[in-house]
This record gives structure tokens, C-alpha cells and sequence, in this order.
């Protein structure tokens, strides 16, 4: 559908979506989408739209305003991440071409904040993944290239993770081998007391850096990773040994039988004891 306003473009177009109950309650879903060709007069105010807006610029650029008063501006190849739910406003800082999203749904709010938290509301994507899912969540609302719900909630998650994934590239590559080093340590020293301290001195960085980097590489921080390794190697041994659950909390480095079947319980969901009796 052409869409006309002020500042907007002749050639500019609009689709809306009216997702599914099931839609609503399970998946991400897009509420409407566009590709706009704006000048310098084009600007939006809001409250609310309960939704995220996903914009990419393909030329130009646009500034956005959060509700603190912080302002941020996204440039060509650049994509900006609006959080509708709260007042905002943003525009076009001179000529704008812009293809986006409104998206809402499953855990978009927890989502779109980690992102955002990690990389700010400005994201550079390497390569045109980005601009390419946004083209087509809007061939598929405009009818285009017709798609179920789930796969545009598949696509839309995809847009996301390619957020999540796309900053400080050049850390991981510098510090790959040195997190790795940590985690094959982690592996074989379960049974002792790993402190995160102790753990960064190996990889020679400060415990705040490791710390970053540790989560960046591994999606975990250095305390919940050492659980987690603790707690699948628990599983491991109660279900492929005799030992009590007692010899298993200490050789998987619980300072009490107590304290493990708490943890285990409390992450798991199941007691040691209940694990035990699965049939795998």
C-alpha cells in the first residue's frame, strides 16, 4: 500500500499484519512494515506502540529520541532499534531511505533489551543480512511472497540473533584461544574451588575484562558456566555410576550434599534422587 505524510515520499509503502491468537501468545509476529523514502521534514512522535521498530538505513540517516533525552543517530547500512513501548521520537536528518519492522511477541521485550544493553540502539550488521530479512518480513506482509506465521516468527528471531552476534567481532577472534584455555581447565578441575579471580589470572586479563569476554565467547558468565558444567556432569554421574549423591555433590565440587541437591533441584527441576530413576 503507497503511504504518503508529511515528509514521505510518493514511492514510499506501508503493510500491516493482525497476527493469530496463537500467533499473539507463542511466537514473534510483525505488526506492520514498510520501505520509506523520506526528506528532511519527515518526523514521528509517539507515547507508545507497544512493539519494537527494527529501521535499516539504506541511505541517509535518522535520529532517534529516547524518552531520558539521549539522542542517537543511525547512517547508511546502519540499523536502529526503537523501543516503541516507551515515548519516543525520531527523524530524518536529510534525505532517509529506510526499509522496516514493528515486532512484538514471545520474549521480543527481554530480547531487544539484551541487545540493546550490549551494543546500544545502533547496530552495524557486517554483509547485508539485515536489510535482506527486513525485505523479506515485508514481502511477506505485503503478500508478495506469502509465509506462515511461524516462519516469520523463525525470521524474525534470526534478525534478532544476527543483532545479538554482531558486535565486538574483533574480541572474539583476540581472545578465543585464551577463553577456551579457561574452559577446558573448567572441565578437568570441577572437583575444586573456581573462583573467577583465579580464573582470569590464567587467561592474564582483570576479572571485569574476562568476565565480558567469558559471556561474549560463551553466552554464560564465568560463575553460571562453572554451574552449568557442574550440573551436567552431575547428570552425567548419576546416570551412568553407583555413587551416592553424597561422592557425586563432592567430585563435581559442592562444598555439602545439601547444598547440591538445592542447586541441583532448584535448576533442573527434578531432585538427584528423581534424575536418578529416568530411563534415558
Amino acid at each position: 500500500m503507497k503511504q504518503t505524510g508529511e515528509g514521505i515520499l510518493a514511492q514510499s509503502e506501508i503493510f500491516f499484519s493482525s497476527p493469530s491468537q496463537k500467533a499473539r501468545e507463542l511466537y514473534y509476529h510483525a505488526l506492520c512494515a514498510g520501505h520509506f523514502y523520506c526528506d528532511e521534514s519527515y518526523s514521528l512522535e509517539r507515547d507508545s506502540y507497544d512493539s519494537f521498530l527494527i529501521l535499516h538505513v539504506i541511505d541517509g540517516s535518522i535520529t532517534y529520541e529516547k524518552c531520558e533525552g539521549e539522542s542517537v543517530t543511525a547512517g547508511k547500512n546502519e540499523t536502529v532499534i526503537i523501543d516503541c513501548y516507551n515515548p519516543h521520537r525520531y527523524y530524518a536528518t536529510g534525505h532517509l531511505e529506510s526499509v522496516w519492522v514493528h515486532v512484538a511477541g514471545a520474549n521480543t521485550k527481554e530480547l531487544c533489551g539484551e541487545i540493546i544493553q550490549k551494543s546500544g540502539n545502533v547496530i552495524k550488521a557486517k554483509g547485508n543480512p539485515v536489510k535482506d530479512k527486513l525485505f523479506s518480513l515485508l514481502d511477506a506482509l505485503s503478500g508478495k511472497r506469502p509465509s506462515s506465521e511461524g516462519k516469520m516468527s523463525v525470521d524474525i528471531y534470526e534478525l534478532l540473533l544476527t543483532f545479538m552476534e554482531s558486535g565486538d567481532e574483533q574480541d572474539k577472534l583476540l581472545h578465543f584461544d585464551d577463553i577456551m584455555l579457561v574452559k577446558g581447565y573448567i572441565a578437568a578441575h570441577l572437583d575444586e574451588k573456581l573462583t573467577v579471580a583465579h580464573l582470569a589470572d590464567m587467561a592474564h586479563m582483570s576479572p571485569t575484562h574476562f568476565s565480558r569476554l567469558f559471556k561474549l565467547q560463551l553466552g554464560f558468565s564465568p560463575y553460571d558456566y562453572v554451574l552449568t558444567a557442574r550440573l551436567n556432569k552431575a547428570k552425567e554421574l548419576l546416570h551412568k555410576s553407583n555413587k551416592t549423591v553424597a561422592e557425586i555433590a563432592y567430585e563435581t565440587g559442592f562444598n555439602s550434599q545439601a547444598n547440591f541437591v538445592y542447586s541441583f533441584t532448584k535448576n533442573e527441576g527434578i531432585s538427584p534422587g528423581r534424575f536418578r530413576k529416568i530411563r534415558f
